[in-house]
């Protein structure tokens, strides 16, 4: 079949990005966005490899470039944030006119939101104790009469400098006392003296009124159950009353805020440029699985999509201004949804990409905006280098002809003239400084924010996964510089050459580099201005990036049988992208067992197993005989991890855990309180492999059930949310693995035979059922036979189950179906028992159903290999 061709206009995702003007005539930067990551995120391209760059030491993993749609549209959402505002305040305090510079309203505003919602957080992260205390009104006075009150943890300072580099300028950070890490951690400490106050306020008062109500028993009752846990307490008081009193400092939007990135309201309000089925959610607390609250829904925020350009990725997150009128202050988070299958996100100008559907947790990938690159490999330039090779590029302005014949003088004047045009890449001389800040600072900054929100567009930038604290010893600048001593010779408005000491022109040493770079010769380490996708096809290979030159020779080059308005018609091209990425078929799976291992050891994670399991069935899928038959209207598959013991913890009391003050006296010690400190390596990987075994069979089975039930549902919402019309016309599979498989047989057990019509507005996941219809169940290595042994259990159709091909007399014969709430009696179309003969926890599942009937049955043997899936599937694809 011939491909669609696309159309490269307006609302083609794959059309060039326009033009900026230029006062000098400057050429605009062809930028790449590159990921660092061992497994692309684009299943389709699973053999590109690709090394990383050598002067690069933080991306421990390869650089890959993300495609052209996927690059167009990162740079459309990175030329959004520029402000004048910041790039103005910016130029004045490095040009050293600080000193009469005051911050502006929109800035304290902001700053003012982000301290209440760090001070919140940090109250929800100590569980409501402050400064080692408990919350009482003595505590809080106490602390509130001290001259210099204490950080509540060594977390706070971290926090702090991640929150001012996140949304704060670098230049204005250093200049302005208001924006210090110190001045900050005072600011959150004070804030949160005073929330604590409200709160205990508020729960006195109420406290009272209520026991004025009781009887004298009853009300003994309440006032030891207080004080035995007086923040809970509170917190429900807070809860029904919708929020505390706010005190002068606090912002009544924030009472119920407890993400730092998270300022805003967790529903945004349509926009005039919002539309309408295309919300994507952001992937964010990890927390939530531990106690499901009603008032935070599941730990995410809802994204509200904006078409831009005719790219519908580009998602705009945490931009609610207290007022209608907007300020360029309070700048905007952007996240951008990348990948053929949509499965991550890049946000900007953090320029981190992480997963949309599971927790993040060691599968964060650091995001870097390339500007310049190495002529023979075209990997990135680093950007710090980068950005000092386009200052000195901005500076001698190469592209014009005026250089040229600088540049051809030079060579005729000899080594003292190619002196003069030899550029030095890291300045020294303070006499080209009119300030200290110049001295500090490059003419164009590496630093997030600011190369995001002070630049023109012209920064190379990258995201960093460890934070990094500011003020630190160690993070002081000068310790490693790359490039430190060279020289760098600008050729042409595209070529230039960085030259170490031994290489640059010298007088003395009658060195002419010049000379020969301009007969054509390649001295020192050639560097190109701008990506070159018909150079990294010749380096790589065919088909990894496309050619935006052929595209662009495309545009000039309209068909016949075009039209004015071709510019604005939609891109066939895209849509039948769009059309072939909404599958047909939902496979969530579940893990068993080791899990909270895994978040130790990240080769046992969960989720890179998934990763290169759906990579192997994506490949499987474009074998032509299995697509000779799959059903007409299949139209591929999604494979999703659900990650249930992720921050699930037995440690404390957990969702509907009401004990009386003499039960969690009794019961008050952990395990760590009874684990002997011998053998310690062993006994931590028992616990956390082979524990989840005995905490199901105990009191804390309904905690991993609701567990695994809440992150079923949360993910397909997610995923219906993101794929409109999938609740109704797609289907839900379910692979369950090991102790996951027992869960999941227990929770389709008690499933409802028909489920309720998904409500997407309703704030909080299902915690008892799915919300989705379950059709096939793959059991792997599962003893659920054993567990149905134990609890008299059988397998039997459900009643009124009307499964494809049966018969409508058997779906109601009672010697045959049953209801739900049997433990066996699932609500799924079809089982699917899959075992190796060498596991000694898998069970068979036939005799369950009929033991005569069984036995006369061989077993099927499917195709294998000498290891099992999860393990074979990574290591083949990395080969």
């Amino acid at each position: 079949m011939t491909p669609i061709p696309h159309t490269y206009g307006s609302n083609c995702r794959l059309a060039p990005i326009p033009q900026r003007p230029s006062e000098n005539g400057m050429p605009q930067i062809v930028s790449q966005f590159f990921y660092s990551s061992l497994i692309p995120i684009n299943e389709l391209l699973s053999n590109q490899r690709y090394s990383s760059s050598s002067d690069n030491k933080s991306v421990k993993r390869q650089l890959r470039p993300f495609d052209l749609g996927d690059n167009n549209a990162l740079e459309k959402a990175w030329m959004r944030l520029p402000s004048d505002q910041y790039r103005t305040e910016h130029e004045a305090i490095r040009a050293g006119r600080y000193e009469s510079l005051r911050p502006s309203p929109g800035l304290l505003r902001l700053r003012q939101k982000l301290v209440e919602a760090l001070a919140l957080k940090h109250l929800e992260l100590h569980a409501g104790t402050l400064y080692g205390l408990p919350l009482t009104n003595n505590a809080a006075s106490t602390s509130a009469e001290m001259g210099e009150l204490p950080a509540c943890c060594p977390v706070l300072r971290s926090d702090a400098s991640e929150m001012l580099q996140q949304h704060f300028c670098a230049l204005a950070r250093k200049a302005y006392p208001e924006l210090t890490i110190e001045a900050t951690e005072r600011e959150v400490i004070e804030t949160m003296t005073a929330i604590n106050k409200t709160k205990i306020d508020t729960f006195d008062s109420e406290q009272n009124s209520v026991l004025g109500n009781l009887s004298a028993r009853r009300r003994e009752a309440v006032s030891l159950e207080v004080q035995a846990s007086p923040v809970t307490s509170a917190r429900r008081i807070v809860a029904r009353q919708g929020r505390p009193q706010s005190s002068s400092r606090i912002t009544p939007s924030l009472s119920g805020q407890t993400a730092l990135d998270v300022p805003a309201p967790p529903r945004l309000p349509g926009t005039s440029v919002g539309m309408a089925g295309d919300s994507f959610i952001q992937a964010g607390s990890k927390s939530g699985f531990t106690k499901p609250r009603a008032s935070t829904s599941d730990g995410r925020q809802q994204l509200s999509t904006s078409k831009h350009h005719g790219d519908d990725r580009i998602t705009l997150r945490h931009h609610v201004p207290d007022s209608k009128k907007e300020t360029e202050s309070e700048a905007s988070v952007l996240d951008v949804v990348v990948g053929i299958s949509r499965l991550h996100k890049v946000s900007l100008p953090a320029l981190l990409m992480k997963p949309i559907y599971w927790s993040p947790v060691n599968d964060v990938a650091v995001v870097m905006r390339a500007t310049w690159f190495y002529r023979d490999t075209m990997m990135p330039v680093a950007p710090l280098v980068a950005n000092q090779l386009e200052a000195g590029y901005q500076e001698l302005k190469p592209w014009t002809e005026t250089w040229r014949d600088e540049l051809n003088c030079a060579v005729e004047v000899g080594s003292l003239g190619e002196e003069k045009v030899s550029y030095c890449l890291w300045p020294q001389d303070s006499k080209y400084f009119n300030s200290e800040m110049q001295k500090r600072e490059p003419g164009i900054s590496a630093e997030a924010f600011c190369s995001a929100h002070c630049c023109r567009g012209d920064a190379a930038a990258q995201g960093s996964i460890d934070p990094i604290v500011e003020g630190n010893s160690s993070n002081k600048e000068g310790i490693s510089r790359a490039f430190s001593n060279y020289h760098v010779i600008y050729k042409d408005e595209k070529r230039a050459f960085l030259l170490k000491p031994s290489l640059r022109p010298s007088a003395y040493y009658g060195r002419r580099p010049a000379s020969k770079i301009v007969k054509g010769f390649a001295v020192g380490i050639p560097v190109v201005r701008g990506f070159d996708s018909q150079a990294w096809d010749r380096i790589y290979g065919h088909g990894h990036v496309p050619d935006r030159d052929k595209e662009t020779q495309q545009i000039a080059e309209p068909t016949s049988h075009s039209h004015e308005n071709d510019e604005d018609r939609p891109c066939d091209a895209c849509e039948a992208d769009k059309d072939n990425g909404q599958v047909t078929d939902l496979i969530l799976v579940a893990h068993g067992i080791g899990q909270k291992f895994a978040e130790r050891v990240e080769s046992f994670h969960f989720t890179h197993a998934i990763n290169g399991f759906r990579r192997a069935v994506n490949d499987e899928m474009r074998n032509p005989i299995i697509q000779h038959i799959t059903r007409q209207d299949q139209n591929g598959v999604m494979i999703l991890p659900l990650n249930w013991r992720m921050g699930l913890s037995f440690e404390d009391g957990g969702p509907g855990n009401h004990q009386t003050s003499e039960q969690q006296t009794n019961e008050s010690f952990g395990l760590k309180d009874i684990e002997p400190n011998t053998i310690p390596a062993i006994r931590s990987m028992i616990s956390d492999v082979m524990f989840d075994i005995p905490f199901y069979m105990s009191h804390h089975k309904s905690k991993m059930v609701n567990a695994l039930v809440f992150e079923a549902n949360r993910v397909y919402r997610l995923w219906c949310r993101n794929n409109p019309g999938f609740a109704d016309r797609g289907r839900v599979h379910l692979i369950a693995h090991s102790l996951g498989s027992v869960m999941a047989v227990d929770i389709l057990s008690r499933q409802p035979t028909e489920v309720p019509r998904l409500d997407l507005e309703r704030v909080e996941p299902e915690t008892q059922f799915f919300e989705f219809d379950t059709t096939n169940l793959f059991l792997l290595g599962s003893p659920a036979g054993f567990f149905l042994l134990l609890e008299h259990g059988a397998l039997t159709p459900r009643r009124g189950r009307r499964k494809p091909g049966a018969d409508p007399r058997d779906i109601m014969d009672e010697n045959i179906v049953s209801d739900a709430g049997r433990f066996g009696c699932l609500a799924v179309d079809n089982i699917y028992n899959i075992l190796a003969k060498e596991d000694p926890i898998a069970y068979l599942l036939n005799g369950a159903v009929d033991p005569a009937y069984a036995s006369a049955l061989k077993p099927a043997y499917v195709p294998s290999t000498s290891t099992s899936i999860f393990k074979s599937c990574p290591h083949k694809l990395l080969d």
